[in-house]
């Protein structure tokens, strides 16, 4: 074999390995099985701060000898084009480590350990996320990131703080257009949809393949009121089985408006005659009204 056909073990992504004669990559399942979480967390809405955070609770490995995951080696993973196969040669001038791009990149080099569609899709969430990030605390903001949409003008609705109060809003109205000009309380909001979700009666109208996981739901949404310890990674799960269960959520901040109010108008919070209308996949959609 040829030395230029193979291939060194500094080029090899951390989920990564090479054959005993180094002449093909494989992969350590471990590390690939992470790696693909990583990317369905942020799919999911989850900012790194927050994947890093929840991979710690869950006392995931890291790949290297630090105990901890860090938020800038979650963001670069989810750059990396390496991810889907993508490696890119680099040329390294004199006491620079940063190399320069050498030539064009070059397709399936690596075995991809996920396709280039859920690449695509991470970026798109992560520059949502970075829009609309929330603090870096320990508690998940938002468990409804990218579900919801704008019952009167069809735009995103997302996690704002009004005069510190936790808001989901129409990002048009953040944008000083006319719009509704209402928000919903983040608190109220999640308690109603939440409340709906787990109601026995729902599980008899979802289809067989909802069913297992509407009941992991329910179950992670009763251990939030009494299990403290883990209430981070309950909430991450729920999460991730809301983009399971439900296909949109449509939110009618201001109940059933027919003009939109003026562009300079205030705005206004929880509104009387609020609803959002929930939208099971393969299933029908539902009016919520706020339990508030």
């Amino acid at each position: 074999m040829s030395k230029e056909s193979k291939k060194k073990i500094s080029a090899a992504p951390s989920w990564l390995g090479l054959t005993d004669d180094r002449s093909s990559f494989v992969f350590l399942p471990d590390r690939a099985e992470i790696v693909q979480e990583i990317f369905e967390l942020a799919i999911g809405g989850m900012g790194s701060y927050a994947i890093a955070n929840y991979l710690d609770q869950k006392r995931v490995p890291t790949f290297t000898q630090s105990l901890f995951w860090d938020h800038t080696t979650i963001d670069y993973m989810l750059r990396n084009r390496a991810t889907y196969g993508e490696y890119q040669p680099k040329s390294f001038a004199a006491g620079h480590k940063k190399g320069i791009p050498s030539g064009p990149p070059i397709s399936g080099y690596y075995p991809a350990v996920i396709d280039k569609a859920t690449f695509d899709a991470a970026q798109v969430a992560r520059q949502q996320n970075l829009a609309q990030r929330g603090r870096k605390g320990k508690d998940l903001a938002n468990i409804f990131g990218g579900l919801c949409s704008c019952a009167y003008c069809g735009g995103a609705v997302i996690f704002h703080r009004i005069s510190n109060v936790q808001v989901l809003v129409c990002e048009q109205v953040l944008s000083d257009s006319a719009c509704s000009r209402s928000a919903w309380t983040y608190k109220d909001f999640e308690t109603t949809v939440l409340a709906f979700l787990a109601h026995p009666a729902l599980l008899d109208r979802v289809g067989e393949e909802r069913k297992t996981a509407l009941l992991d739901l329910v179950e992670e949404i009763k251990g939030l009121s009494f299990d403290q310890d883990r209430r981070y990674a309950r909430r991450v799960n729920i999460t991730l089985l809301l983009k399971q269960i439900v296909a949109g959520l449509i939110v009618h901040s201001a109940g059933n408006l027919s003009v939109p109010r003026h562009s300079s108008a205030q705005i206004r919070k929880d509104m009387d005659g609020r609803y959002v209308e929930i939208q099971l996949r393969d299933g029908p959609s539902y009016r919520c009204i706020s339990i508030a």
